[in-house]
């Protein structure tokens, strides 16, 4: 029997896709082997960064002339772009303060541009923008010009990251891209700022393929272990976000991340990506591990950015590894129950053979056994439950601490500072006392703290204002603009639901006084639906 012409094509092609498949799939398994293997060696990667960051910076001595200066605080601050942030912003800022101060304008240019990326990448936006808008753009060289409109580009598109889903993302997507056409009339057409720009913006306007191609003809001009590289690669991985080929998305990130661990790249995204990609797979064990690493880079980078995109995903990791880990060990406890019941019932067929009355008493021994096991086992569950609800309790205690030392350590600052006032005056330092008088540190200390608790609060309980809310009388809800920073109110309410009662502790933390704690904790009931019982209501808000 003959097969038919389209059968047989149809069996070839099928057979071809296969083998396609079956190759790339190899293939990515090499990489996933390769990131194991770099991250393994991780430390001997990094002894390697810092003994070139210590020969450049043995390079720092006197003698040197200021062009000479410059140039070797920025090659520093190229070592430590990607690598420490402290150590990248300490190095770029003498050159901004040296050139602020000479109005040189084309070098101010480099080294702003330099520290706006550092700032702009650690999530300090305002700073950023700050610092760019002294640049004279009109002042400076072709090349600064390129520079700077790249930063303004990367600035605007952390900025719409971070607003996604809100009404400045449209206005922060239209700068981005007039900046990307800014370097499109001036750098050269065969530059690596020219193709990505040119490809990222053709993105940007919806034609995915065509921005694809663009990169991946100019991908091989690029070497692993280079920055460039890396984000070559991540951004492919993210164009084909809107594709469907998860194994190509995948490839990619695996090849950025590959190239930021060769590299000691510490301000990096690839790796968290493929994390999340591992979780979706319920490879747990693998996600928490890349997970693990991610982390501990942005840590290292010191990127308050990565750090909490980090912290947003960990909870979902880590409990799917744990849920994971329990499944298998729930498993072997039914293998090993199984058995054992196998054994059992064996062990009493041959004593039923041999004497009914000894298989009665045996029968009795071990159900005795078994009784006595089961309770102690049940005992063993209910003390693990109990470990963790006391767990539960640790944390909420946990953050409680937290902010109260943060309180502390506001009050014992402005402690000190009284007390050098006081010194300062009675030996006569005028400047001294006049500097150390200054409230402005304190109250900057006070804004942060505010800020912080409220921005930890609310990703720990993003519904807190919503469920608030629905707890008061009509007419008597809070209202919030953004939803990122708490009243007063918010405020002593989110300290109750943590578990700080007392109003002493309360006044502490806010720096308030415990009457006025009072009072706002009286006008907040007496606005409530239920008086009696708000607080206890306030107390039982999920986090999700």
């Amino acid at each position: 029997m003959v097969m038919k012409p389209k059968l047989y094509l149809i069996c070839f092609f099928l057979a071809i896709s296969l083998q396609t498949v079956n190759a790339q799939q190899t293939d990515i398994d090499r990489l996933y082997n390769t990131i194991d293997s770099l991250i393994e060696h991780r430390s001997e990667l990094l002894a390697e960064k810092e003994i070139r960051l210590k020969a450049l910076k043995d390079g720092l001595q006197e003698g040197l002339d200021e062009d000479q200066l410059f140039k070797l605080n920025e090659r520093i601050y190229d070592e430590y772009m990607a690598y420490n942030f402290d150590s990248a912003y300490y190095y770029i800022n003498k050159n901004v303060e040296r050139q602020r101060a000479l109005g040189h304008a084309d070098r101010f240019a480099a080294s702003a541009v330099r520290m706006a990326h550092i700032l702009a990448v650690s999530g300090i936006f305002n700073n950023a923008r700050l610092l760019l808008n002294e640049v004279r753009v009109e002042d400076i060289s072709t090349a600064n010009k390129i520079d700077y409109y790249e930063q303004q580009s990367e600035l605007n598109l952390f900025r719409s990251e971070m607003a996604n889903f809100t009404p400045l993302f449209p206005a922060y997507v239209d700068s981005m891209q007039h900046y990307r056409q800014k370097i499109l009339e001036i750098a050269p057409h065969d530059s690596y700022n020219y193709i990505f720009n040119l490809a990222t913006y053709t993105c940007e306007q919806g034609e995915v393929d065509k921005a694809i191609k663009m990169l991946e003809d100019y991908l091989p001009k690029l070497r692993q272990g280079d920055r460039h590289y890396s984000i070559v690669t991540s951004t492919l991985a993210f164009f084909y976000t809107h594709k469907d080929q998860p194994e190509t998305r995948e490839k990619y990130l695996l090849l950025s991340a590959i190239s930021d661990l060769r590299a000691s790249i510490l301000e990096n995204n690839s790796l968290r990506e493929l994390s999340i990609i591992l979780l979706e797979r319920q490879e747990y064990k693998k996600a928490y591990n890349y997970l693990q690493q991610a982390s501990a880079d942005a840590k290292l980078y010191g990127s308050r950015l990565r750090s909490l995109q980090a912290a947003r995903l960990a909870p979902l990791i880590t409990q799917a590894y744990d849920t994971e880990r329990v499944r298998t060990q729930n498993r072997t406890y039914i293998l090993l129950t199984i058995l054992s019941v196998i054994t059992l019932l064996l062990i009493g067929t041959i004593a039923f053979i041999l004497s009914m009355m000894r298989k009665r008493r045996a029968a009795i021994e071990k159900i005795n056994t078994l009784n006595q096991e089961l309770e102690r086992r049940n005992a063993a569950i209910e003390a693990a439950n109990n470990e963790m609800k006391e767990s539960n309790r640790i944390k909420d205690e946990y953050i409680g601490r937290f902010l109260e030392l943060s309180s502390n350590y506001i009050q014992r600052g402005e402690d000190r500072a009284k007390l050098l006032n006081r010194l300062a005056r009675d030996k006569k330092m005028a400047e001294l006392y006049t500097e150390l008088k200054s409230s402005a540190s304190l109250n900057e200390s006070i804004r942060l703290f505010y800020q912080n608790f409220d921005t930890a609060f609310l990703n720990i309980y993003p519904n807190f204002i919503k469920e608030v809310n629905s707890l008061m009388a009509n007419g008597n809800q809070f209202e919030v603009d953004g939803g990122q920073k708490l009243t007063t109110e918010l405020r002593i309410l989110a300290l109750i639901r943590l578990g700080i009662n007392d109003n002493q502790k309360i006044a502490d933390i806010l720096r308030s006084s415990i009457t006025t704690i009072y009072t706002y904790r009286s006008k907040i009931k007496s606005r409530a639906l239920s008086k009696d019982t708000f607080e206890d209501e306030i107390r039982i808000i999920a986090t999700y």
